[in-house]
């Protein structure tokens, strides 16, 4: 590669200022427009089908340490038992709403880029309702355990645990260090 001296430089910079604009052919103008149409707002079912699958598998990898209402791939855990005896069941079930998407909302936020981002923020928190609801469902239906009222507050944790992922990873990565 050649390298350039400064007054090489602005005589090939002075030359690029003095000539005409060429403008680009119609079918050129529409394809590059449509690409970046494309970039700039991805298809909402495409953000959100990538959320889900992240955080699908995120929740699947937290059942290998912390079980949810006796599913879990790990061994018996005397340390959960024991805080499950000893704390109130809304709390407990509270914290592993939290635990059971933290990971995967994270996550997330880290993968999106920017567009993807900002088509998922116009209804991140009817996505996060909504996938709340649906995982605790799933876990109940699947779940050897039966349904305890205080279980419903799963729920709750579930959908704050995704807005503190998603929106610290967000947040992080929009401070500038």
């Amino acid at each position: 590669m050649r390298k350039y001296n400064e007054q090489e430089m602005l005589q090939e910079f002075s030359e690029f200022v003095e000539v005409e604009p060429v403008a680009p052919s119609k079918a050129i103008d529409e394809t590059v427009t449509r690409m970046v149409v494309k970039d700039l707002s991805p298809p909402p079912m495409k953000v959100y089908s990538k959320f889900t699958l992240i955080e699908a598998f995120s929740g699947l990898l937290t059942l290998a340490i912390c079980p949810q209402f006796g599913m879990g791939f790990g061994q018996h855990n005397e340390f959960l038992h024991s805080l499950h005896a000893l704390t109130a069941p809304a709390t407990f079930y509270l914290l592993c709403g939290v635990f059971f998407v933290l990971l995967g909302a994270g996550v997330s936020g880290m993968v999106l880029n920017r567009a993807e981002m900002r088509t998922f923020g116009n209804h991140k928190y009817l996505y996060f309702a909504v996938y709340s609801i649906l995982a605790y469902l799933v876990l109940v239906m699947l779940g050897p355990e039966s349904f305890v009222a205080s279980s419903l507050v799963w729920i709750l944790g579930a959908f704050l645990g995704n807005v503190m992922g998603y929106n610290a990873v967000v947040r992080l990565r929009r401070a500038k260090f």
